[in-house]
C-alpha cells in the first residue's frame, strides 16, 4: 500500500474526528506514535509464530479498507523459502498429478465401477508422501473416496477453519496428440509443472497437506480444530462426495458449526489499474437445466408437414439465443460494487477509467450503465453480473427419411446471484411462448392460439440449485480480515484483497445448504498469480512451480492467523 494513505482513518476512528485530527500538529504527533507501534508490532510478528491481532475498523466496516499494519510473513512459512523446497514441492504434485482420478458424468457405485480405482492409488499416494498428517489428524472416508481429515484443537468449543477442495479431474482421453507431454505424465521442466489436475486442483489439495504436515512436523499446535476436506466428483456436480460431507460436517458440528471455509476458485491475483489485487469470489452463481421438447406428428421426408419438430425447436433455440432477456446487473451490496470501489480506491488514478472513479463516488450512481460497461469489457465480466444462456445438447431424428416425431434441446443456465432459478425458468417460458402462439403449439397442455394444434411443447427444468449468500467482505467481518493478511503475509504487504464473484460452481454451494456457515464466510480462492496456471479442463494444463509454492505459504499464512484472529 506504499505509504499507507488509507491507514489514516483507521487510526482517526480511535483518536479522534479526522477534521479535528489535521487541524492540530499534537494530534499529529500522536498518530504518529501510534503508527510507530503498530510498525514495531509487526516487525516482531514477522520474526515469530503467531499474527498480531490487526487494529479494527468501525463496527459498520469498510468494503477497501485493508488490515494495518500489514501482516508479515512468520517464520512458520518461510520454510518455502529454503534451497531445495520448489523442487520437493512440485515432485510432489506432479506425483498426485500421475494418478488418474478421472471422474464421469455416469459414474457408478464406487463398488462395482472400476473408474473408481485410481482413487484408492490417491488415497495410497497421500498417506505415504504425508505421514504425519496420517498418524496425527482424525481420517473419516466418505462416500466411498472422500477424505476429511480433522486437526484436534487444544480449545474444543471454538469452531474450526475448514479448507477444502477436490481430487477427482476432468477425464483427459482425447486429442492426446495435442499434449506437450501425455496428460498423467506429471511432466516437470525448469518452470512448469503439466498434467491434468496440475491447476484443477490437485495444486490446492498438496499445497494445503504440505502447509499442515510442515506444521506438524515444526510441532505447532491449533488452539481451534482444522478440517481438510477433499471431495472426490465436484467435477460432477458432487454427488457422492461434498454432498456427504456437508452432512457429516453438519451431524458432527451441527448448524453455524463451521467459522469459515476456503475452497479453491476466485479470479486468481491480477494486476489490475496499476495495483495487484487478490480477488477471492465471496458468491457464485446458481445453476439451471433446462430441457425444451417438441413432440409432432411424424412422417414420411416424401410429404412433410410445413413444420417438423427440429423446425420449430430450431425456431426456439433462436429466440433464446437472440433474447436479451438477461442483463448485467450491479447493486451497493454486489461483490463487484465492491470490487470497483477497490479499485478505485487502490488503483493508479491515471489508469483508472472515469466511469469507475466517477461511479464510485457519486451519491446516486448509475448502476445500470456501471453494469453495462463493467459487462463489456469482456465476457468474463459480463458473465459474473449476467445469468447466462447456452445450447448444450440437442437431439433429434434417427432416419434420413423420416420426420421425427420429438426433438429437444437442453439450455444450461448459471443464474445471476441476484436472480432464481425459478425467474430463469420463467424467462424461457416468456421466451418459448411466442413461438407457441404463432404455430399453434401447447406448452405443458396449455394453449395459446385458437387455431388447432399441431404439438405440444414440454418445458423441463431440472439440477437447480439456488445462487449462495454473498459472503462478508467490508473490515467488520474477521473472517475477512483473516482472508487479506494471509494474502499480504504471503503476496506482499501491498496486495490489496477486494471481492470478486464466480461464474462456475464449487463444492460450497453443498456446505452452505448442510452447514449454513455464520455470515456465510466462504472464501472461493486458489492461490496463483494470473498467468501462471493455463489451460485447466483443455490441453496443456499446467501451473508454474512458483506458483504452487507460493500457495503452500498462503495456506500456511492462513491457518496461523485464522488460529489467532479468527
Amino acid at each position: 500500500m506504499g505509504k499507507h494513505p488509507e491507514s489514516l482513518p483507521v487510526i482517526n476512528a480511535t483518536v479522534g474526528d479526522s477534521h479535528t485530527f489535521h487541524s492540530y500538529s499534537w494530534k499529529r504527533a500522536m498518530a504518529l506514535l501510534v503508527v510507530a507501534f503498530w510498525m514495531t508490532m509487526s516487525i516482531i510478528q514477522s520474526r515469530g509464530s503467531t499474527p498480531v491481532r490487526p487494529s479494527l475498523a468501525t463496527s459498520a466496516g469498510n468494503t477497501c479498507e485493508q488490515p494495518y499494519p500489514a501482516s508479515m510473513p512468520s517464520n512458520l512459512s518461510l520454510f518455502t523459502d529454503e534451497p531445495g523446497f520448489a523442487k520437493a514441492a512440485a515432485n510432489r504434485l506432479a506425483g498426485a498429478v500421475r494418478i488418474p482420478t478421472m471422474s464421469f458424468d455416469d459414474m457408478g457405485p464406487v463398488d462395482e465401477d472400476e473408474r473408481w480405482a485410481p482413487f484408492k492409488d490417491m488415497h495410497e499416494y497421500l498417506r505415504s508422501t504425508f505421514p504425519l498428517i496420517h498418524a496425527h489428524l482424525n481420517l473419516t472416508i466418505i462416500g466411498g473416496y472422500s477424505l476429511v481429515y480433522t486437526w484436534q484443537g487444544s480449545v474444543a468449543e471454538t469452531k474450526p477453519l475448514m479448507l477444502t477442495g477436490h481430487i477427482d479431474v476432468v477425464p483427459s482421453l482425447t486429442a492426446l496428440e495435442r499434449w506437450s507431454y501425455p496428460p498423467f505424465s506429471g511432466t516437470i521442466d525448469e518452470e512448469w509443472i503439466y498434467g491434468r489436475g496440475a491447476g484443477d486442483c490437485k495444486n490446492n489439495v498438496i499445497g494445503i497437506m504440505t502447509a499442515v504436515e510442515h506444521l506438524l512436523a515444526s510441532q505447532w499446535k491449533p488452539t481451534k480444530n482444522i478440517i481438510l476436506a477433499f471431495g472426490q466428483d465436484e467435477e460432477i456436480s458432487g454427488p457422492r462426495g461434498a454432498t456427504n460431507i456437508g452432512k457429516y460436517l453438519e451431524q458432527v458440528y451441527g448448524k453455524n458449526g463451521i467459522a469459515m471455509i476456503v475452497d479453491e476458485g476466485g479470479m486468481n491475483l491480477e494486476n489490475i489499474y496499476g495495483k495487484e489485487f487478490a480477488l477471492p469470489g465471496i458468491a457464485e452463481k446458481g445453476y439451471l437445466n433446462v430441457e425444451v421438447q417438441v413432440d409432432m406428428l411424424g412422417g414420411h421426408s416424401s410429404i412433410p408437414t410445413p413444420h417438423t419438430s427440429i423446425g420449430i425447436l430450431s425456431k426456439i433455440v433462436s429466440a433464446i439465443e437472440d433474447s436479451t432477456v438477461f442483463q448485467p446487473y450491479i447493486d451497493k451490496t454486489s461483490p463487484i460494487w465492491g470490487y470497483l470501489s477497490c479499485v478505485a480506491a487502490h488503483g493508479d488514478t491515471s489508469e483508472i477509467p472515469s466511469w469507475i472513479s466517477q461511479g464510485v463516488s457519486s451519491a446516486s450512481p448509475n448502476f445500470d450503465e456501471m453494469a453495462h460497461n463493467f459487462a463489456n469489457i469482456s465476457a468474463g465480466n459480463r458473465y459474473l453480473i449476467q445469468t447466462s444462456k447456452a445450447a448444450t445438447i440437442f437431439n433429434a431424428g434417427l432416419k434420413s427419411n423420416a420426420l421425427p416425431e420429438s426433438a429437444r434441446v437442453l439450455f444450461n443456465s448459471r443464474v445471476d446471484i441476484f436472480s432464481s432459478p425459478a425467474k430463469t425458468k420463467g424467462a424461457y417460458y416468456e421466451l418459448i411462448r411466442p413461438v407457441a402462439e404463432k404455430y399453434s403449439l401447447l406448452i405443458d397442455g396449455d394453449s395459446f392460439s385458437d387455431a388447432p394444434s399441431i404439438g405440444n411443447i414440454t418445458l423441463i427444468a431440472s439440477s437447480g440449485h439456488e445462487p449462495s449468500p454473498i459472503s462478508p467482505f467490508t473490515s467488520a467481518s474477521q473472517a475477512w480480515i483473516v482472508f487479506s493478511r494471509a494474502v499480504q503475509a504471503s503476496f506482499g504487504p501491498n496486495v490489496v484483497t477486494a471481492p470478486s464473484a464466480m461464474t462456475g460452481n464449487t463444492d460450497t454451494r453443498f456446505y452452505v445448504s448442510s452447514l449454513r456457515i455464520p455470515s456465510s464466510n466462504i472464501y472461493r480462492w486458489s492461490p496463483t498469480r494470473a498467468g501462471t496456471k493455463l489451460n485447466i479442463h483443455t490441453v496443456d494444463e499446467k501451473i508454474k512451480i512458483s506458483t504452487h509454492v507460493e500457495g503452500i505459504k498462503f495456506y500456511t499464512e492462513l491457518i496461523l492467523q485464522s488460529d489467532a484472529l479468527l
